[in-house]
C-alpha cells in the first residue's frame, strides 16, 4: 500500500505543475521507455476486440475507416487496424505517437492472431520496422494522427468511420467532458456504424500496488479526492458502469452488448447476474456517502467494454 500512496502523491504533485505532465510524460514515455507496457497489452487485447467487431457487432471491417481515441505513446494499435481493414487508423489523443516505440509495435503485432491479417498486409507493415518516423509511416498506410486533441472537439468530419473505439482512455474525462466526447462520436460515426469503448474503473494507484483494493478511490469523498488526486495525472471521473452505459445511450447511441471485467480471473461476462461472481471492488461499508447506492454489480465491476451502434436514422 505505502508503494501505491508514494507514487500517488507524487504523479499528483507533477500534474499540478506548469509543464509537469509533459515533462513527467517525455521522462517515463520517451526517455524510460515505459510506452512498451501499452504494445504488450494491446497486441494481447486486440485480436479479441477484431472478433467482437466482426461476430457480435456485424461490422465489415475490409477497408473499414477507424478511428482510434488512444491514451499511449505505441503505433501498434495504426498497425493492427491496417492489418485488419487495409487501412491504417485516424489516431486522436493528448500525446502523439512516438517513433522509438515503432520497431516493437511491428514485432508485437505480427505476433498477434489477428483476423483478417493477410500475407501482403503483413508483409507492409513488416517493412515499417526500420522506419524513423511512426507518424509518417502511418500516414503511408492511409491513417493519420491528431495528436493533442481535446476530447470534446475531434478533428473529423460528419459520418466519417465505420469503428470508433479506445482502450482505458475515458475514465480520465470529466462526467461533462465525456458527454461531448460520446456526442462527437455519435457525429463521426456513420450510420449503422460501431462505438467501442472500453473504461477502466480501477483506481489508477492499484495497476502499480495490488495490495490496494481496485476501487480504493471510491473511499475518498468528491472534495477530497478532488484535493489529493485531481491533478492530470491522477484524475478518475469514478463513474460506475451503469452511469457510463446511461452516458453512451443519452448520446444516442445504442448498445450492443455491455461487457463487464471481473476480478480476480480476469474473466469477461455480459449479465449483471453473471458479474456477481466477481471480487468487490472495495466493501461497501468503506464507500464515501455518493457511491453507496451502487449496484452489487457495479462494485464489482472492474471495467466496462460498451459495443453501441449508431442508429441508421436518428
Amino acid at each position: 500500500m505505502l508503494r501505491g500512496l508514494i507514487k500517488g502523491a507524487g504523479l499528483a504533485t507533477v500534474g499540478r505543475l506548469p509543464g509537469g505532465v509533459a515533462a513527467y510524460r517525455a521522462l517515463t514515455r520517451g526517455a524510460l521507455g515505459t510506452g512498451v507496457g501499452h504494445i504488450v497489452k494491446q497486441a494481447r487485447v486486440w485480436p479479441g476486440y477484431v472478433r467482437l467487431w466482426r461476430d457480435a457487432c456485424g461490422l465489415d471491417l475490409d477497408d473499414a475507416p477507424v478511428w482510434l481515441h488512444e491514451p499511449g505513446p505505441a503505433p501498434l494499435p495504426a498497425l493492427a487496424a491496417y492489418l485488419v481493414t487495409g487501412r491504417a487508423a485516424i489516431i486522436t489523443g493528448a500525446e502523439a505517437v512516438r517513433s522509438r516505440y515503432l520497431a516493437r509495435s511491428v514485432d508485437a503485432v505480427l505476433a498477434a492472431d489477428l483476423p483478417g491479417a493477410t500475407a501482403a498486409r503483413r508483409d507492409v507493415v513488416d517493412g515499417l520496422r526500420w522506419d524513423d518516423d511512426a507518424t509518417a509511416a502511418i500516414a503511408r498506410l492511409g491513417g493519420a494522427v491528431h495528436a493533442g486533441v481535446a476530447a470534446a472537439t475531434i478533428p473529423l468530419a460528419d459520418a466519417r468511420v465505420a469503428l470508433a473505439h479506445s482502450g482505458g482512455a475515458l475514465e480520465h474525462l470529466s462526467p461533462a467532458t465525456l458527454a461531448r466526447f460520446l456526442g462527437e462520436v455519435a457525429r463521426v460515426v456513420l450510420p449503422g456504424g460501431v462505438a467501442s469503448h472500453v473504461i477502466d474503473h480501477r483506481d489508477h494507484l492499484w495497476h502499480a500496488d495490488k495490495s490496494l483494493p481496485f476501487m480504493a478511490h471510491l473511499a475518498l469523498p468528491d472534495a477530497a479526492y478532488r484535493a489529493l488526486l485531481g491533478g492530470a495525472l491522477t484524475f478518475h471521473n469514478r463513474l460506475s458502469s451503469t452511469e457510463v452505459v446511461a452516458a453512451f445511450v443519452a448520446a444516442g447511441l445504442e448498445p450492443i452488448a455491455v461487457r463487464r471485467l471481473l476480478l480476480p480471473e480476469h474473466r469477461w461476462v455480459e449479465t449483471d447476474a453473471d458479474a456477481l461472481a466477481g471480487e468487490p471492488g472495495l466493501a461497501r461499508a468503506r464507500l464515501a456517502p455518493r457511491f453507496r447506492g451502487w449496484s452489487e454489480a457495479d462494485l464489482r465491476t472492474a471495467a466496462t467494454h460498451v459495443l453501441c451502434r449508431r442508429p441508421a436514422t436518428r
